[in-house]
């Protein structure tokens, strides 16, 4: 390489460092891609192209690109980017040797140490946990920690039932932090966990409602409506047929629906710790291409609607075979499976759909007290908000179950857990597996579900957790819940 080519190269790629610091990680990629065609094997270019796909939740390309940097050379960076998107897909035993080699290499460096420590929580390791957080914690001697760091150590705290100690750390980093970014809101959430488990709840529902009003969250309760009226209206059963169907039907897909909060993560471990079975978690390929196809649809025009269903069908399946190569069954558990249910009727005839459903009362407080994302769930941040989504949730499901074919298993949260083994067996012979006795101990499956409920799926079934909302009765009065026997069920 000349020294003009390797000034010019220099240049392109402090260009690209800086786009992806300010998130225009399509723009950092956009210059990144000629670089890696003339030169695919640069490891600082296959380190910058796994970040990006990382920060952009594109976890597979990520670990490919990692990868293939770490085979090329020794080096901290690609082995934290790796290691940071195994956890990201629940694979953190891998998570864990990756960051763990990546702090050897460079043990100075506070985000990759930080990165081992969430990983090391997730897999139930917390003294572990501990000892790779104490250089951070000792250097901070006594003062207030990083955001991320005490949010970390806040989680430890938690864990370990040091409540009180816990909020003093986060009080500690929210004092700097600012209102509205996302470490407030996540130090807040923490905060309110801390604060429920020691039985203050009045306090607890003071600290998400301040992370919630941070944000300035809007949502319209009546436009959510509106919109699933029309795809009530529109998605019939001759729609549904005149806009096609795959030929292929295919056994191996099952799609949990649901509220979040409401067990779908439950439903997916049980299903992936059967040796024939597996979960990708919130995999939403199928979901975002049908959003698109029921905007054209909202927007009263659905002849603009993309007609590829069935190219649609065949990179999902071969995404979550790539995911899980041995599988029969597959599940995904992707949030807005409700909204799309006719889609996945016709992308996927073969597949089944598990239906699960909690009294919306605790699945209400849960979703308050979780750290949802405002874009794709506006309407957890207030309970009378996820009521209204709760009743379009039921109305859909209503709708589905009169215009498909597809079979429906309707499950009880509060049966599944409380009953055990004989709603476990009715899971596994719906999706038309035999019956394993490893099913039972899905809670030692050795893999993190990523989503809020990590900590919860990773214990054997219990019930501490219905009837939760009667801590935060005052701050549910007058909500609407529909009839009575879908609040108690």
């Amino acid at each position: 390489m000349s020294l003009q080519t390797g000034h010019a190269r220099s240049r392109r790629v402090a260009e690209i460092q800086a786009l992806v610091s300010r998130g225009e990680r399509v723009a950092a990629m956009a210059v990144l891609e000629p670089l890696l065609r003339v030169d695919g094997r640069d490891p600082q270019l296959l380190s910058l192209a796994a970040r990006i796909h990382h920060e952009s939740g594109n976890e597979i390309q990520a670990v490919a690109l990692g990868t293939r940097a770490i085979a090329i050379r020794e080096h901290p960076e690609p082995y934290f980017i790796r290691g940071d998107a195994l956890r990201a897909l629940g694979r953190t035993e891998e998570a864990v040797a990756d960051l763990l080699h990546a702090v050897k290499l460079e043990p100075n460096v506070d985000a990759i140490r930080l990165a081992l420590v969430a990983a090391l929580e997730e897999s139930n390791r917390p003294e572990e946990a501990r000892v790779a957080l104490t250089p951070i914690v000792d250097r901070a001697n006594g003062g207030a920690l990083s955001e991320r760091a005490a949010y970390e150590h806040g989680k430890l705290l938690v864990r370990a039932g040091e409540l009180e100690t816990a909020v003093q750390v986060i009080d500690g980093a929210v004092a700097h932090a600012s209102a509205g970014s996302l470490p407030f809101i996540m130090l807040l959430h923490l905060r309110a966990k801390a604060l429920d488990r020691a039985g203050r709840f009045d306090e607890a529902w003071e600290s998400v409602t301040r992370a919630h009003d941070s944000r300035g969250v809007v949502f319209d309760p009546d436009e959510l409506k509106r919109r699933t009226d029309t795809l009530i209206g529109y998605w019939n059963r001759a729609n549904l047929l005149e806009a096609g169907r795959n030929s292929n039907a295919d056994r191996t897909p099952v799609f949990v629906a649901g509220m979040p909060r409401s067990g779908t993560s439950l439903v997916d471990q049980v299903i992936h710790a059967h040796p024939l079975a597996a979960g990708v978690g919130e995999l939403n390929s199928v979901e975002t291409w049908a959003e698109a196809v029921d905007d054209a649809v909202l927007r009263g025009r659905p002849e603009l609607a993309s007609t590829e269903f069935a190219s649609v069908a065949r990179r999902y399946l071969a995404d979550v075979r790539k995911a899980a190569p041995r599988a029969e069954r597959i599940v995904n558990k992707a949030l807005g499976n409700t909204r799309i249910l006719g889609h996945l009727g016709r992308l996927f005839p073969g597949s089944c759909i598990i239906h699960i459903q909690r009294d919306p009362r605790d699945v209400a407080v849960s979703c308050v007290m979780g750290a949802f994302g405002s874009q794709r769930h506006p309407w957890t941040a207030r309970p009378e908000w996820v009521a209204a989504a709760w009743r379009d949730s039921q109305r859909l499901m209503e709708h589905w179950s009169r215009e498909l074919d597809l079979p429906i298993l309707e499950v009880r949260y509060e049966s599944l857990v409380q009953r055990g083994e004989p709603e476990l067996r009715r899971i596994i012979d719906f999706i038309g597996l035999p019956w394993d006795e490893a099913v039972t101990e899905f809670h030692r499956a050795g893999r993190t579900v990523r989503t809020l409920s990590y900590d919860q799926v990773s214990r054997p079934l219990y019930a501490d957790s219905i009837g939760r909302w009667k801590n935060y009765e005052r701050h549910l009065e007058g909500i609407d819940w529909g009839t009575p026997s879908d609040a108690i069920g």
